[in-house]
């Protein structure tokens, strides 16, 4: 039986990898959870499955008499970092939004578990040095994000010389069909409904802006060690083809699937195997249309090709400076036409080329957000 730990177990991702697990229940078990805040639903996870290391990371006091079990239990400083070094498992799923899970993933590496990353902002800010280490350590790092988990699939078809070009879909978010001029004036719920996915504020937006497609351009970069002039995006409304691969022969592979992630999270977890899934199974006949990215529609998708195109630690960047934009855009301080130029701002600001440890991640980071904030004020 594999054990699997649950980093972010109350997120979208975390609860759907909750479900996946209990399906399979011969062959996969939860050791570790983790959670920010939502202690109720940390708990309620925690004594249906009885799991043996809990985690709280806000800096809350909990103990194993709270869960009415005996388990081990973190809180406090470093509660996640403790966590990952102190707990067994055998599958690292990393589904935590931003950077507080990238060191403890870096223990799960050097543990020798297999990493399911859903993690987006680990790669963006760090993926040159993550991807160095995961060489160094022979870890095992298998996407779970629908898009890479689609390209990491299409690539069992062929080997790494093979591939010409990664083709990156997009349903386009909410902002698809809005006329431009329209834009600056919609309300954040219309923002944040997307059309094919039920998702969490922040990536919903994202999605709309297309900085979100941005990143996993920056992620595939890494993870499949593409450069950025082979690497494609389009916009495919219907979100069944979640990504394609194209090879030197003029073949291109691509995986259709009802838009539902428990199939990537099961095939992280499976790989190489594939079981049953509790996905349903697409049925003829069904549409699929492509288009190209307009960039007068997204011009924060653009903005972060350059950051790509730059490397170092623009993207980080461009990261930091995305979270405060999304809370003043979500708070009615910034419209939409504000993005792309306070972005550009951003690039300009800092000179993030080169070389880059942990250290510098976390000091860009916390350099973009402070001047981001000032910028937005202003």
């Amino acid at each position: 039986m594999k054990r699997v730990a649950i980093l972010g177990v109350t997120g979208s991702i975390g609860r759907q990898a909750v479900d996946v697990i209990s399906r399979m229940p011969d062959a996969y078990s939860i050791s570790l959870i983790s959670a920010h805040s939502d202690t109720d639903s940390l708990f309620e996870v925690a004594r249906r499955y009885k799991v043996p290391f809990v985690c709280l990371s806000d800096g809350r006091e909990i103990t194993a008499e709270d869960l009415g079990y005996p388990c081990r239990v973190f809180y406090g400083e470093n509660a996640l970092l403790r966590a990952a070094k102190e707990a067994e498992y055998d599958v690292f799923l990393n589904s935590v939004v931003g950077l507080g899970a990238l060191e403890p993933t870096l223990i799960a590496m050097e543990k020798g578990a297999r990493i399911a990353l859903a993690n987006k902002e680990m790669l963006v800010s760090a993926g040159a040095y993550v991807m160095r280490q995961a060489k160094t350590l022979g870890a095992e790092i298998i996407p779970v994000d629908s898009e890479h988990s689609a390209i990491f699939q299409c690539l069992q078809a062929g080997i790494g010389s093979d591939v010409d070009r990664l083709i990156l879909t997009s349903s386009g978010g909410a902002f698809r069909d809005i006329p431009l001029d329209e834009l600056d004036h919609l309300s954040p719920e219309r923002a944040l409904a997307h059309p094919n996915w039920r998702m969490g504020r922040k990536i919903t937006l994202d999605c709309a802006t297309m900085v979100n497609k941005g990143f996993e351009v920056i992620e595939a970069m890494h993870l499949f060690s593409m450069p950025l002039d082979r690497i494609d995006t389009v916009i495919h409304r219907e979100s069944i083809v979640h990504s394609m691969v194209r090879f030197s022969d003029g073949s291109t592979i691509a995986q259709l699937s009802e838009p539902d992630m428990r199939l990537p999270i099961q095939y992280a977890l499976t790989y190489p195997r594939r079981v049953p899934s509790p996905t349903k199974s697409l049925v003829p006949p069904y549409s699929l249309t492509f288009a190209p990215v307009d960039p007068m529609r997204y011009p924060c998708f653009v903005v972060m090709l350059e950051a790509a195109r730059k490397g170092g630690l623009f993207p980080a960047a461009l990261l930091a400076a995305d979270e405060v934009l999304v809370r003043a855009y979500l708070d009615g301080s910034i419209a939409y036409s504000d993005f792309a130029p306070i972005m550009e701002r951003v690039l300009a600001r800092f000179d993030a080329s080169g070389e880059y440890d942990l250290s510098d991640v976390l000091y860009i980071n916390a350099e973009a957000e402070k001047y981001t904030q000032s910028v937005v004020k202003k």
